[in-house]
């Protein structure tokens, strides 16, 4: 998306197997809408149940066909299909070490901070959704003083916040302008 971020987000979640007191407050699945200012949509999906199957892959839904990225291949509507054909076995995260690791050898280290940043603040962003039941719009997320932190750092037992509830539950916002 050009590094542009999400307009609004809106999701949904809940427990369904980590209903134990040991596993806090936390959901075990949520699913989410990005939608971003030009109106495209990204849908995520994640859960935390041992012994289910499972599915991380990307795809990219247009007009004129789909790219499945995990797999490389696009799906043409008109027919016309592309898969890279791989000739060695490739490790998307060696790679991505390789380069890092190159790019300080090289003297001009890769920074991916401001990104990793902001794609970890889009997982907040939709378990805040979640959480409240609301939309929330990207600018309400970035500039809340919400502060998930322990009030003190220390080891032993914390105190776990109340389960939330969609609709109910209340995060704090910034004050809109």
């Amino acid at each position: 998306m050009g590094d542009q971020y999400p307009a609004q987000i809106w999701a949904n979640g809940g427990r369904a197997v980590r209903t134990d007191a040991k596993y806090g407050n936390i959901y075990d699945h949520f699913n989410a809408v990005y939608e971003y200012a030009n109106g495209v949509r990204a849908f995520s999906s994640c859960r935390q149940w041992d012994n289910t199957d499972t599915d991380v892959s990307d795809h990219v839904m247009g007009t004129k066909g789909a790219a499945h990225l995990q797999t490389h291949e696009i799906e043409g509507r008109d027919g016309t299909n592309w898969k890279y054909e791989q000739t060695e076995k490739d490790d998307m995260y060696q790679n991505e070490h390789n380069e890092f690791f190159a790019s300080i050898r090289k003297g001009e280290p890769i920074n991916n901070g401001d990104y990793m940043c902001k794609s970890t603040m889009m997982g907040i962003a939709a378990r805040l959704a979640a959480y409240t039941g609301r939309i929330l719009t990207w600018d309400e997320v970035w500039n809340s003083p919400l502060d998930l932190m322990p009030a003190k750092l220390e080891f032993g037992p914390i105190a776990t916040p109340a389960l939330a509830r969609p609709g109910e539950t209340k995060l704090p916002f910034a004050a809109k302008a």
